[in-house]
């Protein structure tokens, strides 16, 4: 009698808790040595995109729940650590809201960017999710699902912030974003979906040298030039996607474009096409991607040639204007996934990138004499548990 009651608490306890995890390793190639290639070079690795997740669900009762994830990533641009942390609130099965830290909901594939089991490709189609730099947030969403017949429509609305680093080529910026929010919303009749969303944030980016620069601007009263430089203002991200699927073949597609406000954030527009044919445990899949990245780039207004003075400071600002360059880039892959176990997946990938320009910021970067075109060879195992 003694033994039953703890052991029945324990099993009630064990019931509540449930632990489950993903994991990804990839091997890449890059088969250019004058460029990078979100990571990979002119030789083997599998210290990219290869990690590790663990997730733990504690439910408290039927409306409450609590969801921890913590993830271990081998890749230099993306930091280890807890990635979700947020409670769930259930009042009925049409409603669900969060509170905590959790996935910014800008994409399709927001919830699942790290497990790859979830999607057919290997990589996301990558000038697209490269989009924006921030994948989580700090805040409060609320979802609501109508079912009406064959349609399924859903409402989506979130409130929050971000404050940590995002990850660039040139290194970590220090970046803060405030009234962040959004709203989305779906429908989905039977093969087909559909969903549109809009974003907006108050962005800072901490730049120091660029900061000190605006200054001695604003001292010489240049002052649009200096406002330009200012890392403040709104961001706007808009997004669409269409997509229909069925047991044998399926096509999806995404658009966005981000814009913003303050000269330091780029304007992005960017999509996707992708479709596959599934057979046996199969998927075989296309896609394209494109991604075009500009800046309203102020010309100097510092006068030249009046004195020594004036021309160092207008050199100084064509310097640092430059470092924010355009950048538009193309890939186009061919991929096939083998669901070899149930929860197991191994995929092989073939994608051409194309670039117009390289800011040497985002996913390509040119380390000299790069033709402006390269293929990646990856090879990936996709496991969840």
């Amino acid at each position: 009698m003694f033994l039953v009651l703890p052991l029945n608490a324990l099993s009630a306890e064990s019931d509540k808790l449930q632990f489950s995890g993903f994991s990804r390793v990839i091997l890449g190639y890059l088969d250019d040595k004058n460029a990078e290639y979100i990571g990979y070079g002119n030789s083997v690795s599998a210290s990219q995109q290869s990690l590790l997740g663990l997730q733990a669900d504690y439910r408290f009762n039927q409306d409450l729940s609590f969801t921890g994830q913590v993830i271990g990533h081998t890749g230099e641009l993306r930091l280890s650590g807890v990635e979700w942390l947020y409670f769930t609130y259930t009042p009925t099965n049409a409603l669900r809201i969060k509170l905590g830290k959790q996935r910014i909901p800008f994409f399709n594939y927001s919830d699942s960017l790290d497990v790859g089991f979830a999607y057919p490709w290997l990589t996301l189609p990558q000038q697209f999710y490269d989009t924006v730099f921030f994948s989580t947030f700090e805040g409060i969403l609320a979802n609501y699902e109508w079912v009406i017949d064959d349609w399924v429509i859903d409402f989506e609305g979130y409130w929050g912030r971000y404050d940590d680093k995002i990850y660039l080529a040139s290194g970590e910026i220090d970046t803060k974003v405030t009234g962040l929010f959004g709203g989305s919303t779906g429908f989905m009749y039977q093969n087909w979906s559909f969903s549109a969303a809009y974003n907006q944030g108050n962005a800072h980016l901490f730049l120091p040298e660029v900061i000190e620069f605006t200054d001695v601007l604003n001292q010489y009263g240049f002052t649009q030039n200096a406002n330009w430089l200012n890392g403040d203002g709104l961001m706007h991200f808009y997004q669409l996607s269409l997509n229909y699927e069925n047991l044998d073949y399926f096509f999806r597609s995404e658009m966005a474009k981000m814009k913003g406000e303050s000269g330091p954030v780029p304007d992005i527009d960017s999509f996707y096409l992708s479709a596959g044919y599934n057979f046996s445990s199969f998927t075989l899949y296309i896609s394209y991607s494109e991604r075009d990245v500009y800046f309203e780039h102020l010309a100097s207004l510092i006068p030249l040639g009046v004195s020594d003075e004036l021309n160092i400071l207008a050199a100084a600002y064509e310097s640092i204007i430059g470092g924010f360059p355009d950048d538009k880039t193309t890939g186009t892959k061919i991929g096939l996934r083998w669901d070899w176990q149930y929860n197991i997946a191994l995929k092989a990938e073939l994608t051409l990138i194309e670039a117009d320009k390289v800011s040497n910021d985002f996913a390509l970067q040119d380390l000299g004499g790069f033709d402006n075109s390269a293929l990646l060879y990856q090879l990936g195992l996709e496991w969840v548990f």
